[in-house]
């Protein structure tokens, strides 16, 4: 039982170790059929990758994906923020990229009432989940997004809800390959809500690509595997 795609993969482009040729490298040993390199976007002050070296980053991904073209399906993708309420960093020219993740990351700046709560939230102050929710999914509607990364990591948000959210909009759910974020009885409550499930290694270092064993087991314990997009069982 495997992944036979990971499009959560980051680089030294942003946080990560390796390279983008180096991640799709260690896909290609492994036997996927596809990857993507997902960096954070712009709006995260420590990590986030805009200006040239968003542009030299997409063109090295346009490189790949011609060079292996045939071999395995490489993906320019994008790790997006929440900057505020239904409001997010999802580029303009979201249609450039091939995977569009989107989650509530610590270092985005406080620029409205919203976003300092869920900055008072984030190091325990009061918990708002619905709220949170709501914020997230109406940016991810706007931003056309393709899943939801590591729900409930920093930011409590209404798994049931987000549920049912992202079953309207299609858009998945991550179980993380680096950090379980769902109980299993969220898990159970997210697929009995219709949402499907994508697992994602999250990996920061080439080695760690298609690394999913915890989310795997996670999501055999809470009996969801059927609902897993990119599993092959």
């Amino acid at each position: 039982m495997r992944i036979v795609k990971d499009l959560h993969t980051h680089t030294y482009y942003s946080h990560g170790k390796g390279s983008p040729r180096e991640n799709v490298l260690r896909a290609l040993e492994l036997g996927l059929s596809g990857i993507a390199v997902t960096e954070h976007a712009g709006g995260n002050i420590w990590f986030g990758v805009r200006g040239r070296k968003l542009e030299r980053l997409n063109e090295e991904m346009a490189a790949l994906r011609r060079e292996f073209e045939g071999r395995i399906e490489v993906y320019n993708g994008l790790e997006c923020n929440v900057t505020g309420f239904g409001r997010s960093d999802v580029p303009k020219d979201r249609e450039n990229y091939g995977v569009i993740l989107l989650g509530y990351h610590k270092g985005v700046a406080p620029v409205n009432g919203f976003n300092l709560h869920i900055l008072s939230e984030s190091f325990g102050g009061k918990s708002t989940p619905r709220r949170n929710t709501e914020s997230i999914m109406a940016a991810a509607e706007k931003g056309r997004v393709d899943a939801i990364s590591h729900p409930g990591l920093y930011l409590k948000v209404d798994i049931p809800y987000m549920a049912e959210c992202c079953r309207q909009l299609g858009v998945l759910m991550e179980i993380n390959g680096a950090r379980v974020t769902m109980t299993r009885e969220e898990l159970i409550a997210a697929r009995d809500k219709g949402a499907k499930f994508i697992i994602g290694s999250d990996a920061h270092t080439p080695d760690r690509i298609g690394d999913c064993a915890k989310a795997i087991e996670a999501a055999r314990e809470a009996g969801v595997l059927e609902s897993v997009v990119n599993l092959e069982l």
